[in-house]
């Protein structure tokens, strides 16, 4: 009876906490104890993260070996420990025969424990359940997981709660300690769990926001199920979390279907230059719907040079502006040709951009959905650390890696390029992100619309991604307009133009995965005939 009532109070607790009890539907709702018959054996997977926890990692592990429920996996995850604890571990895991069940990884360099659980549910299927636990912490008792897998026979239970027990006072502690669907996790944005342009380290970091996304579909256990150990001295970091409201999920998250990304490149006068963009998406992008063209020509000779890459791109959509009043219909063309597509997502480019890389772009659309991030950004990555616009060196910001090669950074914490997060340069984005920008902002060329979308329109999301070295280069030989934009001044337009009628194209082989220290940078380009050797 009186468990009963202090579950409840602490329901009612969380909803406040949450922001108020709405008037007409409670935030937080807790289901009654009812008890299920087990029809299936849940599967479990205790992530356990190791900093420097050689002296209870054994202890820990011991109280996984010992459950009397056989459905769990692990993944021990070593972060950058200076005490053995690796060693430790995978002595003990070998020395008990439970490699088959154990994942063992080392991160070279500390990410903390969010970040290193934000990397292990990754790697969980979504129908698998979560148990975090510290290294220096262990599971209370051999059924810990038997009484789980009890409780999530409830069809209602996406996250449920057991107390710990504080050791060595041996003090309960209640309900704060959270298990979880993988699902469940998978839905929480990137940037819910960043503070102050890092991952946080606090547990409330994820749990708040699960409670959200959960709604109601919560259990609390009566017993304890794990000793948090307080005899284990670490550095403490402050942090004050302030948990973004969630939108209640209706239903079990499921990721059935995928999103398509389009594809489209902005040109002025620079049929030459184009041509080797187009050139360059044919031979390394992949998985995208549509790739459209959006051109203006200044005379008639450059409508024709125009009309010898269309023959060479036959699968590529071209949309001419009018030669009368090119200006007049750039918007209508723009929101047209991104907002009539059924794409969810859109890739923006210029015409003297080169891709030097292979880049899956339906890879990026699953990424930008998983992490809630704002945008992918190709043209950055580790090796850009000049600033070509303002001519000087700008550092990589500190960023997180999420998996092999993909990394996320807070656009707080950049700078010069790295802080630009509006740029039509290889960026993809979602179009129900920039619908209302697009849609109200006043511009009439590229350059207009970048410029007004940053000044008045910065993200509501911060966090952006990229790959670890950066896709493409921009090759800025000439100007085409009054933009102020630096350049080579290479060939004017008039010679570009004459090269170009005269069958010489650029030869994109050279810039594969060129080692570029800045998204723009001053190369001179071997011109090249189509029959020519390469």
């Amino acid at each position: 009876m009186w468990k009963r009532f202090f579950a409840v109070i602490f329901a009612l607790l969380l909803g406040l906490w949450f922001g108020g009890l709405a008037k007409k539907e409670p935030l937080c709702q807790l289901h009654a104890a009812q008890e299920y018959p087990v029809k299936e054996h849940k599967s479990f997977v205790l992530v356990v993260y190791a900093h420097n926890g050689a002296l209870w990692c054994e202890r820990s592990l011991q109280s996984i070996f010992g459950q009397d429920y056989d459905h769990y996996r692990v993944i021990v995850i070593d972060d950058g420990s200076v005490d053995g604890t690796y060693a430790k571990a995978k002595d003990f895991i070998l020395k008990n025969q439970q490699d088959q069940k154990v994942i063992l990884v080392q991160n070279e360099k500390a990410l903390g424990p969010i970040a290193s659980l934000y990397r292990a549910v990754d790697n969980c299927l979504d129908r698998e359940i979560v148990i975090p636990l510290d290294a220096k912490d262990w599971l209370s008792s051999p059924d810990v997981l038997h009484r789980l897998n009890a409780a999530y026979q409830d069809p209602d239970a996406w996250l449920v709660f057991g107390k710990t027990i504080l050791y060595p006072s041996y003090t309960i502690e209640q309900d704060s300690r959270a298990s979880f669907y993988a699902a469940l996790f998978k839905e929480l944005l990137l940037e819910d769990l960043y503070h102050k342009g890092h991952f946080a380290t606090s547990i409330a970091s994820y749990q708040l926001p699960l409670v959200d996304l959960a709604h109601g579909r919560i259990r609390f256990l009566e017993d304890p199920i794990t000793f948090t150990n307080q005899t284990y001295v670490s550095k403490k970091i402050e942090e004050h979390i302030v948990a973004k409201k969630q939108e209640p999920l209706s239903s079990f998250p499921s990721k059935e279907g995928f999103s398509r990304a389009d594809i489209l490149v902005f040109s002025f006068d620079r049929p030459l230059q184009l041509y080797a963009c187009l050139e360059s998406i044919q031979r390394y992008i992949t998985g995208f719907q549509h790739l459209t063209v959006l051109f203006r020509a200044s005379s008639d000779t450059f409508a024709d040079a125009y009309r010898k890459v269309m023959d060479d791109f036959p699968k590529v959509r071209f949309v001419m502006q009018s030669m009368k009043d090119p200006k007049h219909d750039f918007k209508p063309n723009v929101h047209k040709i991104v907002f009539h597509s059924p794409s969810e997502y859109i890739l923006f480019s210029v015409d003297d951009i080169i891709v030097k890389d292979f880049v899956d772009l339906q890879y990026c659309v699953d990424q930008l959905e998983k992490t809630g991030a704002y945008g992918f950004y190709l043209r950055l990555g580790q090796n850009i650390t000049h600033c070509y616009q303002f001519d000087q060196d700008q550092a990589v910001p500190q960023s997180h890696p999420l998996s092999e090669g993909l990394y996320a950074w807070d656009f707080s914490t950049g700078e010069c390029d790295w802080g630009f997060p509006n740029t039509l340069d290889m960026t993809l984005f979602r179009k129900v992100d920039i619908q209302k920008p697009f849609g109200e902002l006043k511009y009439k060329t590229p350059n207009s619309l970048e410029y007004n979308w940053a000044a008045e329109f910065p993200p509501a999301a911060k966090i952006g991604l990229y790959f670890e070295e950066s896709k493409l280069v921009n090759i800025p030989m000439n100007v085409v307009g009054r933009t102020g934009n630096p350049h080579m001044n290479y060939l004017d337009k008039e010679e570009l133009l004459a090269k170009f009628t005269e069958g010489f194209r650029i030869n994109i082989d050279p810039l594969y995965r060129m080692e570029n220290n800045s998204p723009h940078c001053d190369y001179i380009p071997e011109f090249i005939t189509p029959m020519a050797p390469r």
